[in-house]
């Protein structure tokens, strides 16, 4: 098993890594639209706060040698299921035409004034030998 911990995306606020890498699996945290920079949410807005927690995963699966492409399970929390529509459409361009399989959960709370939250499983690429 390996772990992986990268600079593009916040720090880890408990003890536990960005990802844990089994095998060719990819396991993420959970991220939301917080700033790697300052730790804090990026904006009240569903929408900065769903392509910033994009954006966090995205340097993440980089940081494990995949993309958003190899993703095959997204868990996608919120807040509020009222925004489920909005998250959607910022979702649907992020893994578009890939669509992983998805599962969708309210939740009372997230810390830091967070609407949202992601966390996937991905597969990486078999990279095979030149020649």
């Amino acid at each position: 098993m390996d772990l992986i911990d990268v600079e593009d995306a916040p720090r880890p606020p408990g003890p536990f890594s960005h990802a844990t890498v089994v095998g060719d699996f990819v396991f993420t945290s959970g991220m939301g639209g917080l700033d790697p920079a300052t730790g804090q949410v990026v904006s009240d807005d569903l929408i900065e706060q769903s392509l910033q927690a994009l954006k966090n995963t995205e340097a993440i699966l980089r940081g494990a040698g995949c993309r958003l492409a190899d993703v095959a399970k997204v868990t996608l929390y919120l807040t509020d299921m009222a925004d489920y529509e909005r998250v959607n459409r910022v979702y649907e361009q992020a893994f578009a035409p890939h669509r992983p399989a998805r599962t969708c959960v309210a939740v009372s709370s997230l810390p830091v004034r967070e609407r949202m939250k992601l966390d996937t499983i991905a597969v990486r690429p078999i990279r095979r030998a030149a020649g």
